[in-house]
């Protein structure tokens, strides 16, 4: 049980081991297995559901993991949005945050977890000091003492790197052949230092090596650098001081100071990385710098190296560096890899690609265009097929960002402009949820959720709202393998005796795909069927925060446990398909009969479907404004045991099931087919068109095909 709003994070390490990762004020918790983990020992590929849930309660403590985010650094109370983004690869979690440095989360087992700030080597770096303002070193290694001629340093540069160039030595000679140099000597040769180890004079050998000892043909020389010192300040004394630990070897011509000198980007006196893609090959971050944002990509296959030279050359391997330039001032929100880089501020998109295809990314290949001036929200995108989806700047919509082969570049549009009255309270966050209905979730600033289902090949982009008994405050998606389905998490606070209850909980699927041994091994097709619906009901699982009993051989238990989030409500009890007489949960727990054997306990969820106003064409033409009665309602329904149906609200009638010669002494069957219903509904001139609800509070399922009404109209 968690007392604020938390982030929750999906952590995939494999197609049957996943996650949800839980940031809270300074700590982490980790679910797994339906449960949370814990210092249990045992890893989680050996666990079956059973085994899970006895460790949970045999008393092992959970696995908290201590971080430096507090609660402010996980929401933005005025975006209406987590300030947290995460990117996954491999076994480790990168974790951004514009307060602190990259942070990694690495997992060793199920029991051994670590965070760790993220170490960024060689870059990247600012542009190229353009004052008159010299900095000389006490030294070319080790530890060294900077000295500025004005005031150049703050304190918070304390682990900030500074990169001191060399390119007016009078001093070192240039090489070329036939020169004579004596042992130690230094020389200049294509833009690398090296000392010579022989007296002896120079041979028709250009050194270019850039590692080790290689002779000219008269001379060995030894190479030293090229010439781009770097330290990293670790004691700030004042503005013209500093203490430095040196990263590489400097210039001896920096003894006597340089112009050219260059801050690292990364220090704590501004803002850190705000977001992370790896992409072709490079771990990138986005910075919003005093300047505006930067898309900084490490070196290839060097995912914490952002050198921009290799031996003072740049290469097509070396750190990318690419600002974000618009019209107006910028900030940077997310950075997304798909075929190209995308970028989102807060006042337009972008995407980064190769200037020439057939060329490597570099710095000199690489090129920024504009896609749209929609703006974006500080949510990272999802990526649905070859559909890219963000969350526009209000947060009031969802874009669909595609390529457009005849303008030859990436478009945008509102794939939600047909549930737009649904995100009237904005946006907060987005998951997708694979399998296995394809569903979009969007979680709204008000506790709701809507799910999108989006099938690019059957051209579907449906909406729908769902409620809860309480606030979804943050949601997650991982698989779970053994179900067989992607699983929503949430995170939900719920008013409870007048205070807020706030618990994390896994939505469940309601109807389960699977049936058990006992219908599987029945050849009987009817017999089968029977079972089927026998099964389904069961284990139906329809009520809001609910906590599962499964009575174990030998069990006598005459309670359902774990209830206290629900303390002081009235919950409804749903045992062996069966609802049971309601309850109120006192000290977190409701008594049940002995011989029970499953048993769910939560709130009721009322669910409600009005389908558009219906309207009838006449023999006149249109029918609007004309008087029409619904005499009575055909519906299609499969393996469906609740609901009501009227004109309204305030007229909802039960729709029956049990047959007249049924027995009364067992639960009816689950219902698949048409069912006729009587119906009394009719407009006036004021009304658009006759109206239907269909709800259902009960602990049954209800699944509906089709709506045929039988409509008069008086002409």
């Amino acid at each position: 049980m968690v007392h604020a709003r938390c982030f929750l994070v999906e952590f995939k390490y494999s197609s049957k081991v996943a996650y949800v990762v839980e940031f809270s004020h300074k700590k982490i918790r980790l679910f797994a297995k339906n449960q949370i983990v814990r210092e249990d020992g045992i890893e989680l590929e050996s666990l079956d559901e059973n085994e899970a849930k006895f460790l949970s309660e045999s008393g092992f403590a959970e696995i908290v993991i201590e971080t430096p985010y507090e609660f402010k650094d996980l929401w933005d109370e005025e975006e209406k949005c987590f300030l947290l983004q995460t990117i996954q690869h491999s076994d480790v979690l990168y974790i951004f945050s514009e307060n602190y440095p990259i942070m990694s989360l690495k997992r060793y087992s199920n029991v051994d977890w670590r965070l760790e700030e993220l170490e960024i080597l060689n870059g990247p770096f600012e542009h190229m000091n353009s004052t008159e303002n010299y900095i000389k070193s006490s030294g070319v290694d080790g530890d060294v003492e900077l000295i500025a001629d004005e005031d150049v340093f703050k304190s918070s540069d304390v682990g900030r790197l500074l990169r001191l160039r060399n390119f007016d030595d009078d001093e070192t000679k240039l090489w070329s052949a036939g020169v004579h140099f004596s042992v130690g000597e230094i020389c200049l040769s294509d833009n690398k230092y090296y000392e010579a180890l022989n007296s002896a004079e120079s041979g028709s050998v250009k050194p270019v090596h850039s590692v080790g000892i290689k002779s000219d043909g008269g001379v060995r020389w030894r190479y030293i650098h090229d010439g781009n010192g770097v330290v990293k300040i670790v004691e700030f004394v004042d503005a013209k001081r500093v203490k430095a630990k040196v990263v590489s070897r400097l210039a001896k011509s920096i003894l006597k100071g340089t112009l050219y000198w260059e801050f690292g980007m990364l220090h704590n006196g501004y803002k850190h990385p705000k977001s992370g893609a790896f992409f072709r090959n490079r771990f990138c971050f986005l910075l919003n710098t005093e300047t505006g944002p930067y898309v900084c990509m490490s070196c290839s296959g060097d995912y914490n190296n952002f050198s921009d030279m290799e031996e003072g050359e740049a290469t097509d391997l070396s750190a990318i560096s690419v600002p974000i330039v618009s019209e107006e001032f910028n900030e940077g929100k997310w950075i997304y890899a798909k075929d190209v880089l995308f970028v989102g501020t807060g006042s337009s998109e972008f995407y980064i690609d190769v200037m020439t295809t057939s060329q490597a990314m570099s710095q000199d290949n690489v090129k920024v265009s504009k896609i749209s001036n929609i703006g974006s929200k500080g949510i990272l995108p999802i990526a649905v097929g070859q559909h890219v989806f963000f969350v526009d700047r209000f947060g009031l919509s969802i874009r669909d960002l595609m390529f457009d082969y005849y303008n030859d570049g990436y478009v945008d549009c509102d794939i939600s402009v047909l549930g737009k009255h649904l995100f009237k309270s904005r946006i907060v966050a987005m998951r997708y949820q694979e399998f296995n209905d394809n569903i979009l979730w969007c979680l709204t600033g008000d506790g709701k959720l809507v799910g999108m289902t989006f099938s690019a090949d059957q051209e579907v982009a449906a909406f729908s709202r769902h409620d809860f008994s309480g606030d979804v405050e943050s949601i997650a998606i991982i698989p779970d393998y053994d179900e067989c389905r992607d699983v929503l998490w949430i995170a939900v606070k719920r008013m409870i005796n007048f205070r807020s209850v706030r618990t994390i909980e896994k939505v469940e699927a309601g109807m389960i795909d699977f049936m058990g041994e006992s219908v599987k091994v029945e050849q009987s097709y009817k017999k089968k069927d029977e079972l089927e619906k026998e099964y389904l009901r069961c284990n139906a699982m329809y009520l809001d925060g609910a906590v599962l009993f499964e009575r174990k051989v030998g069990d006598d238990s005459s309670y359902v446990m774990g209830l206290e989030h629900l303390e002081g409500e009235y919950v409804k009890i749903f045992a062996d398909g069966m609802e049971v007489k309601e309850q109120v949960v006192v000290d977190g727990k409701v008594s049940i009969s002995s011989y029970w054997a499953r048993v769910l306990v939560g709130l009721a969820i009322k669910s409600q479907f009005i389908p558009q106003s219906i309207v009838v064409q006449s023999e006149r033409g249109s029918s609007f404004g004309q008087k029409q009665r619904i005499n009575h309602v055909l519906l299609m329904l499969y393996r469906s045991g609740g609901g009501k149906i009227g004109p309204n609200e305030d007229e909802l009638r039960d729709i029956y099931y049990r047959k007249s010669d049924a027995k009364l002494n067992r639960v009816e069957e689950l219902f698949s087919g048409c069912k006729e219903i009587l119906f009394n509904g009719a407009t006036n001139v004021e009304q658009m068109g006759v109206e239907i609800m269909i709800e259902n509070s009960s602990s049954f399922p209800m699944n509906i095909l089709g709506i045929m009404p039988f409509i008069d109209v008086n002409e």
